[in-house]
């Protein structure tokens, strides 16, 4: 499945994302408790369950693309000519480092500097916004590790003897 820099990608995103989701899942069951049984929602449950589904969704995305289990119109791609398609794939994954790198990376990175610079607070938690929008750059440098693993393994296998589509 994944080779080089990938295989380590893979290990680290998956239990990742799996605690990610284990500590949103239990945030939301304590805010139902609390607002349900005990009268009154605890108020960082909502700010926080609102945190870590950001981080949720760009992390899992990381995974997903390491994992090749993005959704995809491949329609086009898998009625090419095998050189043909080695040629396409190369050139989706280097779409995918570009913009990894270009809006994600660096217009992550300004953005998680201007919410730091505001000094801008989540009431509730009483935290830097900023902290919420640097899983921006953190997923652009992922995926863009991810697009230069891909990349590699489709530009390394040879055209007549391996199809370069997972």
């Amino acid at each position: 499945m994944t080779k080089g820099i990938l295989k380590p990608l893979d290990a680290l995103l998956g239990p990742l994302c799996a605690l990610v989701f284990v500590v949103l899942l239990l945030d939301v069951l304590w805010g139902v408790f609390t607002r349900y049984l005990l009268g009154d929602q605890a108020r960082w449950t909502e700010e926080l369950a609102r945190f870590l589904m950001v981080w949720l969704a760009f992390l899992g995305a990381a995974l997903a693309y390491v994992r090749q289990a993005h959704l995809g119109v491949d329609i086009l791609v898998v009625r090419m000519e095998p050189s043909a398609r080695r040629i396409g794939v190369l050139i989706e994954h280097g779409v995918v480092f570009l913009f990894a790198v270009v809006v994600l990376g660096f217009g992550g990175a300004e953005l998680f500097r201007e919410r730091y610079a505001s000094g801008q607070t989540m009431p509730a938690l009483g935290i830097l916004k900023a902290w919420q929008y640097l899983c921006l750059p953190v997923s652009g440098a992922l995926l863009s590790l991810i697009a230069i693993g891909h990349f590699t393994e489709a530009f390394m296998k040879n055209s007549d003897e391996e199809d370069v589509l997972p």
